[in-house]
């Protein structure tokens, strides 16, 4: 897969050597951090676009490496050259977390990923669950949350599936489900504090971009939003 840019946050991106040997250049080979990221490296695992800065230069790109229960649970953030030798991906469909919940919840998981797929969305897993799925490294804790990127076109199509989740969401033995609803034009609202704006119980909801964010007090939402062109291509 060759990049296309510009990134946007949750993309994943693989390095190629060259810019793995950039990110290590300065960094002392004793330190915690050199290890840890020489030991992700060597797995190919992918790191995440994270919000980028204003201060960044042309071509550098802001990622994040979440380290696991056995490296520390640090989040690493680091500044890599942005070139067209990066492959990119996704996190796992959410169907794929079944695999993480009790045998009992599988039913009902499986149940509602299909309801979310009917409504037009293809929810993916990131987050402590998300990361498990990729590494197989101890990421979910006891209250860990189960958070879903849910990709939508339109306001109508976010209410439902946030109607969806609230109900999935009173599940017995469900982990909290959090996540955010993704728009065409690069906006994300947390799916719950959605809810509540919807339903007027909150004035104000906050709008993350890949290059900021916002705080929104009017309740005009567009139907439909312009949408940004895909910054990866399979």
């Amino acid at each position: 897969m060759i990049a296309q840019l510009p990134a946007r946050r949750h993309h994943l991106i693989t390095l190629d050597s060259t810019a793995w040997d950039q990110v290590l250049a300065d960094l002392e080979p004793s330190s915690h951090t050199y290890q840890c990221l020489c030991g992700w490296q060597a797995q190919g695992w992918p790191l995440v676009v994270s919000r980028q800065p204003g201060e960044l230069r042309s071509g550098q790109l802001q990622v994040g490496i979440p380290l696991s229960t056995d490296w520390g649970r640090q989040r690493l953030s680091l500044i890599i050259p942005q070139t067209r030798s990066l492959a990119w991906g996704s996190f796992p469909p959410a169907h794929e977390a079944q695999t993480l919940l009790p045998v009992s919840l599988a039913q009902n998981w499986l149940s509602l990923c299909q309801h979310m797929q009917t409504h037009g969305c293809t929810a993916q897993v990131y987050g402590s669950y998300g990361w498990e799925l990729i590494t197989g490294q101890g990421y979910i804790r006891e209250g860990s949350d189960l958070d879903l990127l849910l990709p939508v076109q339109s306001a109508t199509q976010a209410d439902r599936l946030v109607q969806l989740l609230s109900v999935a969401s009173e599940l017995p033995g469900l982990p909290r489900l959090d996540g955010e609803l993704l728009f065409p034009d690069d906006a994300a609202i947390a799916w719950r504090e959605w809810q509540q704006w919807r339903s007027g119980a909150s004035r104000k909801v906050m709008i993350k971009r890949t290059h900021g964010l916002r705080i929104q007090s009017h309740s005009d939402w567009p139907e439909h939003t312009p949408t940004v062109e895909s910054s990866h291509a399979a």
